[in-house]
Formats: structure tokens, C-alpha cells, sequence
């Protein structure tokens, strides 16, 4: 038009001008870099208002001892944004009791790589009890490795107690029905409640077996019968050994021809009296 002069530089902004001349796949990163720094923050606050209601609104459904709550319902679409407050918090350490890797809150996948970025930065210890079929399918060992390799202490069970974990020494989160892995959840805060569970952890945890790495096996004679002892299946001891189930077949042929019997039970006889393995082993496992 007649009456606008022409257009200079200093009519146009500064990142107007930018943009022209930088690459549209950087600008489109940068983009993308500031979206999801925005979107982490906000993910922070809403999970803190989350918990904000669920302090306010979980107290009248509590169950009570002596006017003290000791059990607070936990709401399927509270349990991420707690579990992910309740990690965030912890300094020490993480007592996890595991009886399924497919159900429950703890499977979402955020707070799995915010809890096992946080062991890898040494923010805190995690030790974790699985169920001992754990290792005979390859999601599962998948899942074992993912974790070891996030620093994570692991040992097996053939019968873990329940499913639960203890943050430190202030909360526990647990299946509101004992060893239900699909029943909904409570949260613990009573001091003399969450000592009980930590005890309870302790104990198991140190009667456990340790996690063997794959392709690791040991060629202890006593180890072997112990498992026997346990009752498992031939192929779950190949699968803690990390040999094959031939290996582990032949080695058992092995041993009952050198004690002179005909069935397993006959074996884990033999190997106490000769003190391969001891009499008063527990097999509270």
C-alpha cells in the first residue's frame, strides 16, 4: 500500500529472523526439548496434588487401632503418583517383596525408569525378593536383568510371603488382601506396623537365594541337594544354576550312585548324615 514504507530489519523480531536461517529439524528439536522439560514439571506438580487429595481424602476410609490409623486405602489412579512420591523420598533403602511382574502398581512403566534411574544414581538401595518362576520364562528373566543391571539386590523365593514394599522407615505399600498380587492396595504408616514388615523382609531376604547370573553356574554338590531339598523342578534349578537341564539331570544321576540310593528323598538323606548338607537347614524359603 501507498502509505507503508518498506519493511527493515527492525521490523521483524529477533527469532523471527533466526528461524529463517536455522535448520527446521534443530528448531524442531529444541521444540520437542522444551515440551517435555515442561511436561516433567507439570507431571511433578500434578503428582503432588494427587497425593495432596489422597492425604485428605484416605483418612476417614483408614482402619484404626486404638484411634491410630494403620491402614489407608489406596485408589488404583492414586498408587503411581504415591509410589513415585514414596521413591522420590527415600534416601536409604527399598525393601520390595515381589509375587507378580505383570499386575499391579508397580508395573508402570514411568515409575520403573524413574526407580531405577534413581538406584543407578545411588540415591538409594533396592532389595527385592522374587518368586522363583520368575526365572522360567524370558519376559521374566528380562525383567530380573533390567533390574540387576540398575544395581538392585536380588534373590528368589519359591514362596515369597506376600507382596509389599517398605520405603525406608516411613510407609509400606501392600496388597490390601495377604500374598493377592491382583487385590488393591493399602498404605501403612504406623511405626510398630512397618517394624513388623521389615522384620518379616529381613528374614526372608537373608533365607532367599541369591540370583545366580546367567551362564554362572556352580558346581557345588551341597548347593544342588539344597535345591532338591526345596523341591524345585529340575528345570528351575537349571534355570538358577544357569546350566541345562541334561547338566543338571546327569549331575543328580551322578550323586545317587555315589551315595548308593534310588530316589531323591533317599539322596537329601545321605548327603545330611555325611554332612554335605546340614540337618537344621531352614527351608522356610
Amino acid at each position: 500500500m501507498s502509505g507503508e514504507g518498506p519493511v527493515t530489519s527492525k521490523d521483524v523480531p529477533p527469532h523471527e529472523l533466526e528461524a529463517l536461517f536455522s535448520d527446521p529439524l534443530e528448531r524442531l528439536h529444541k521444540i520437542l526439548e522444551r515440551g517435555e522439560r515442561h511436561l516433567e514439571v507439570r507431571r511433578a506438580e500434578l503428582a503432588d496434588a494427587r497425593y495432596a487429595l489422597f492425604e485428605l481424602a484416605a483418612h476417614p476410609a483408614a482402619s484404626t487401632v486404638r484411634g491410630q490409623v494403620v491402614l489407608e486405602s489406596l485408589p488404583a489412579e492414586v498408587a503411581p503418583p504415591l509410589l513415585r512420591h514414596l521413591v522420590d523420598t527415600t534416601t536409604t533403602v527399598v525393601r520390595n517383596c515381589a509375587l507378580s511382574i505383570d499386575i499391579g502398581s508397580g508395573t508402570d512403566a514411568e515409575n520403573i525408569r524413574n526407580t531405577q534411574a534413581r538406584i543407578g544414581e545411588g540415591a538409594f538401595r533396592q532389595q527385592t525378593i522374587y518368586p522363583m518362576d520368575i526365572l522360567d520364562t524370558e519376559p521374566g528373566r528380562a525383567w530380573v536383568r533390567s533390574w540387576a543391571d540398575a544395581g538392585e539386590e536380588q534373590r528368589v523365593s519359591l514362596v515369597p510371603p506376600s507382596e509389599f514394599a517398605i520405603f525406608d522407615d516411613q510407609a509400606v505399600v501392600a496388597v490390601a488382601e495377604w500374598a493377592n498380587p491382583a487385590a488393591d492396595y493399602v498404605l501403612i504408616r504406623d511405626p510398630m506396623v512397618i517394624a513388623a514388615f521389615t522384620s518379616l523382609f529381613d528374614r526372608s531376604f537373608a533365607r532367599a537365594l541369591p540370583i545366580t547370573p546367567e551362564g554362572h553356574g556352580t558346581d557345588d554338590d551341597a548347593e544342588l541337594v539344597r535345591l532338591l531339598e526345596l523341591g524345585l523342578k529340575d528345570e528351575s534349578i537349571a534355570r538358577y544354576l544357569g546350566c541345562s537341564l541334561r547338566t543338571v539331570r546327569r549331575r543328580v544321576a551322578q550323586l545317587m550312585d555315589r551315595y548308593g540310593v534310588q530316589t531323591r528323598f533317599q539322596l537329601g538323606v545321605a548327603a545330611a548324615r555325611t554332612g554335605l548338607v546340614a540337618l537344621d537347614r531352614s527351608t522356610d524359603r
